[in-house]
């Protein structure tokens, strides 16, 4: 289950390099060219965070990510 949460953790993480990457070419050289290389470091930098966020989840948590994204719509148990 760990592995299946590590290869969601790497999933969703290159998709969102991938799309913001999209949005700095676009959108960053419009305000400033100067500011595209260290616009793609801080995306990498922020992608990287949620690579090993997820991660740790995946493999720490109590029923990895999809645990955690099922557990939105759980109704919290009271404690007494």
């Amino acid at each position: 289950d760990s592995i299946i949460g590590v290869a969601l953790a790497v999933n969703v993480s290159a998709h969102s390099w991938i799309g913001m990457n999209y949005v700095v070419t676009d959108y960053v050289p419009k305000v400033s060219k100067a500011m595209t290389g260290p616009a793609r470091a801080f995306t990498a930098g922020l992608c990287a965070l949620t690579l090993i966020g997820l991660s740790k989840v995946a493999v720490n948590g109590k029923g990895g990510i999809k645990g955690a994204v099922g557990g939105l719509w759980k109704k919290a148990k009271k404690e007494e």
